[in-house]
């Protein structure tokens, strides 16, 4: 059977998949978006790397200094440990990813 032939996802199944990002990347082919900080050219999928989205997007989704904005801002730029300790395991360069947020902030 084809790929033309085959039954359609329910519309259950697909919500559910759209809420895996990682899923989502892995079915259309996409590359990590922390992929240009990569050490390697590779992400290392997993928890290292989805902690540094989720505090990038806290970061920038978030209203302005509420929790989440507050230790996300602490762990992209302050951390002396966690933040390169998070980098190094996911192969990121840290250095690399800081200083693009760093010019990323509102002056």
């Amino acid at each position: 059977m084809n790929n033309h032939n085959r039954p359609l996802q329910s519309l259950e199944e697909l919500l559910i998949e759209s809420l895996n990002p990682r899923g989502l990347r892995e079915r259309f082919g996409l590359p990590h978006p922390l992929s240009k900080f990569s050490v390697n050219g590779t992400v290392k999928e997993g928890p290292y790397a989805d902690a540094i989205l989720q505090f990038i997007q806290d970061w920038k989704l978030s209203g302005p200094r509420n929790e989440r904005d507050i230790a996300a801002r602490w762990f992209l730029f302050e951390s002396e440990l966690a933040f390169f300790r998070a980098c190094g395991e996911a192969g990121i360069d840290a250095e690399k990813l800081r200083s693009h947020l760093l010019r990323c902030r509102p002056a």
